[in-house]
C-alpha cells in the first residue's frame, strides 16, 4: 500500500533529474567575450606556412570580419561528405590557430540530412560546440557522435562537456 507515494517520490527524482541535466547544457552567455573591432589585414603567413595551403579560404573568412570570442575569426571548409575542417584566425596578429578538433569533423549525420548547424559560435562568445566527431582520423571512425561544447581559452580549445547523440 505505502508502494504508491515511494514510486512517485522516484518518478519526480528522475524527471527533476532530467531537468537539471538539461540545464546543465552550456550556453553562449555563461562564456562571454568582449567582441573588439580588430579587422585583420594580413595573415602572417611566416609565422604560419601550412596557412599557404588555405590562402583563399581563409582571406575569405577575415574579409567577413570577428565572428568568434571577441577578437578571432573561425574559418571553415569542407572536406568530403559530412566532413568539414577549419582555424581560427587571430584578428590582432593574422596569426592562424589550427585546432586538432577541427581536422577533419565528421559531421552528425540523423537520417537522412546533416547537422544544421555543424560548428556553433557567438563572436561575443568563447563556447564553440560542434555536432558530430571532432577531430576524426584516419581509421578513427568510431569516435562517438554527439555534441561536443568547448572553451576558447589559451588559444585552444577545451573540452566542457559531451553529450551523447541520442540512438534513433
Amino acid at each position: 500500500m505505502n508502494r504508491l507515494p515511494q514510486t512517485a517520490v522516484c518518478m519526480l527524482l528522475v524527471v527533476v533529474g532530467a531537468i537539471a541535466q538539461t540545464q546543465r547544457t552550456p550556453r553562449f552567455e555563461q562564456y562571454p567575450a568582449k567582441v573588439e573591432k580588430a579587422r585583420v589585414k594580413a595573415i602572417d603567413f611566416k609565422r604560419n606556412p601550412d596557412a599557404k595551403t588555405f590562402r583563399t579560404r581563409l582571406s575569405e573568412a577575415i574579409r567577413e570580419g570577428v565572428n568568434f570570442s571577441g577578437h578571432y575569426v573561425v574559418a571553415g571548409w569542407g572536406c568530403g561528405t559530412g566532413c568539414i575542417s577549419g582555424a581560427i584566425i587571430d584578428a590582432r596578429s593574422g596569426n592562424v590557430y589550427w585546432p586538432q578538433e577541427f581536422n577533419a569533423l565528421s559531421v552528425w549525420y540523423s537520417g537522412d540530412s546533416y547537422a544544421d548547424e555543424p560548428v556553433a559560435y557567438r563572436k561575443n562568445s568563447r563556447l564553440l560546440v560542434i555536432s558530430g566527431s571532432p577531430g576524426v582520423k584516419e581509421g578513427d571512425q568510431d569516435k562517438p557522435q554527439g555534441k561536443y561544447y568547448y572553451e576558447w581559452k589559451g588559444n585552444r580549445l577545451h573540452l566542457v562537456k559531451y553529450v551523447k547523440l541520442k540512438s534513433e
